[in-house]
């Protein structure tokens, strides 16, 4: 049997199966079973063709049907990534930071604005504030697995629960289980929508790319509201599993 190969990846050149498609098999599994990781360099068309001992076309055409199918990302001068993953099985609650390490990634969270304000209608609406309740945080965040901007959220707060941007740390669910407030609730809205400029902006895409924007309510046990995110989620990065059941005859 004829093989060639590259650490994890490897070719029978005498199996009906085409050449391309066993690298982008060799190149899903890498990344099923953790040794290729969400952000990881892919080797260039160029590298994959001398290791592989393959024809460049054939490395090409690999590439482009991963990228199509969201398993690689590129990026023009620095090369092809492994594509970070949220996945989220509902209805399991779970934080950005659980998908992400769920999903073999690490979470990192880049604080783009923090306010102190007045919360509108809506959100005293969602968080059932009175009226001496009516100040809240606005957090907007930036979220990343393993250095890649997957999506940009911003969470809105009763503002007892954050006195200082300084109190918290990397997960929101973490810092509201220290103010006694963990989140074991949540309702969640789906709902696709267009990019503006300052997602755009944000999330380095075009304006008027289709996001999907998951609106969350959190609730403490006691079914108090302690959160209200909106999160703009880009398309290539988050698959969401919801199991359905019908009721017995």
């Amino acid at each position: 049997m004829n093989t060639t190969s590259h650490p994890g990846f490897y070719l029978d050149e005498s199996s009906a199966l085409p050449l391309y498609m066993q690298l982008v098999n060799a190149i899903k599994s890498a990344v099923a079973e953790g040794r290729l990781r969400p952000g990881d360099v892919l080797p260039s068309e160029r590298a994959l063709v001398e290791m592989l001992k393959i024809a460049r076309g054939t490395a090409r055409k690999a590439l482009q049907q991963l990228l199509e199918e969201g398993v690689l990302i590129r990026n023009q001068g620095s090369g092809t990534f492994v594509a970070p993953q949220v996945r989220q099985s509902l209805p399991s609650l779970e934080s950005f930071s659980e998908m992400a390490a769920a999903s073999g990634g690490t979470a990192q969270s880049e604080l783009v604005g923090y306010l102190r304000r007045l919360a509108t209608q809506e959100e005293r609406r969602a968080l059932q504030l009175t009226e001496g309740q009516s100040e809240i945080v606005e957090l907007t965040r930036l979220r990343k697995i393993n250095g890649i901007a997957v999506s940009l959220q911003t969470a809105v707060l009763p503002a007892h629960l954050l006195d200082k941007i300084s109190e918290m740390d990397e997960s929101l669910y973490l810092h509201l289980e220290t103010k006694g407030s963990p989140v074991l609730r949540a309702t969640q809205h789906f709902r696709a929508v267009s990019t503006d400029s300052q997602l755009a902006y944000y999330l380095n895409i075009k304006q008027d790319e289709p996001l999907l924007l998951v609106t969350r309510i959190g609730f403490t046990s006691d079914d108090r509201p302690v959160e209200y995110t909106r999160t703009w989620c880009l398309n290539d990065y988050y698959d969401f599993t919801l199991e359905l059941r019908r009721k017995a005859p």
